[in-house]
């Protein structure tokens, strides 16, 4: 007779266990973003999340003045997304920052870069591929999951140092 209970405990077990589990949907890996592109008849923008880590060797906040500049660089830097973000020439986009925010946790031991780009194309049924040349510059990442969603449907991919174009 307990044999009959056995799986209603299980699945109280593993309930239970996944509804302990972070909400967030995608862990803060280092070395690792996550970029979503969502195009419509209007609009291309693009949504990065990347671990600080990765881009300036660190997650707190700054503690020396060299830091403290690696960050003022990389500001600039992202001041300007067509220099990391190149999309294919005949869709004439001409990417335009919208927003960029270093998010640290309660605790100060992690940060995400969240940074926004609308591709601003003359041509958006023309875009076909996106080059993502932050690995040229930022040594640190490895790899970061692009998801899109626009005309084509739903796409999901891997840019790496070696296969950093996008094609949609």
């Amino acid at each position: 007779m307990k044999l009959r209970y056995l799986p209603l405990s299980f699945l109280i077990l593993v309930t239970s266990h996944s509804v302990a589990q972070p909400k967030h949907g995608h862990a803060h890996e280092h070395g690792k973003g996550r970029l979503e592109i969502s195009v419509d008849a209007n609009q291309a923008i693009g949504k990065l999340k990347i671990p600080l880590e990765a881009l300036v060797g660190f997650e707190r906040a700054p503690k020396t003045e060299a830091e403290s500049n690696a960050i003022n660089t990389l500001n600039q830097k992202l001041q300007n997304p067509g220099s990391y973000f190149v999309a294919n020439k005949d869709a004439e986009c001409s990417p335009k920052l919208i927003s960029s925010t270093i998010v640290r946790d309660q605790a100060g031991k992690h940060a995400d870069l969240d940074y926004q780009f609308d591709l601003n194309c003359a041509k958006l049924a023309s875009l076909k591929q996106l080059s993502i040349d932050l690995f040229a510059e930022y040594k640190r990442l490895k790899e970061i999951r692009v998801e899109s969603v626009g005309p084509w449907g739903q796409k999901s991919v891997t840019a790496k140092r070696d296969s950093s174009t996008v094609r949609f």
